[in-house]
C-alpha cells in the first residue's frame, strides 16, 4: 500500500497519500459507514433505556408561600 509519491523506505505513509485497491475502498468505505450509524444511535439508545425523568421542583409564586412551607409564620 505505499504511495507512489513517497520513497520505499519511509514506514508511515498517511491515508490521504495511500492508493487504495477497490476492496480496500468498500472496507474503508463500510468502517466510516457503520461507525456513523453506531454514534449516530448513542442518543436513540440513551433515550429508549428507560432512564426515569428528573423530577421538578415547585416554583413558588410568592416569598410568603415559600416561608411557609419552611416552616416560618408571620
Amino acid at each position: 500500500m505505499k504511495s507512489p509519491k513517497m520513497s520505499p523506505d519511509v514506514l508511515y505513509v498517511p491515508l490521504y497519500l495511500r492508493s487504495f485497491n477497490i476492496g480496500e475502498k468498500i472496507i474503508l468505505t463500510l468502517l466510516i459507514f457503520v461507525s456513523a450509524i453506531a454514534v449516530g444511535s448513542i442518543p436513540l439508545v440513551l433515550s429508549l433505556t428507560g432512564t426515569p425523568e428528573q423530577t421538578t421542583t415547585t416554583i413558588y409564586s410568592s416569598e410568603a408561600e415559600l416561608w411557609r412551607i419552611l416552616g416560618e409564620r408571620k
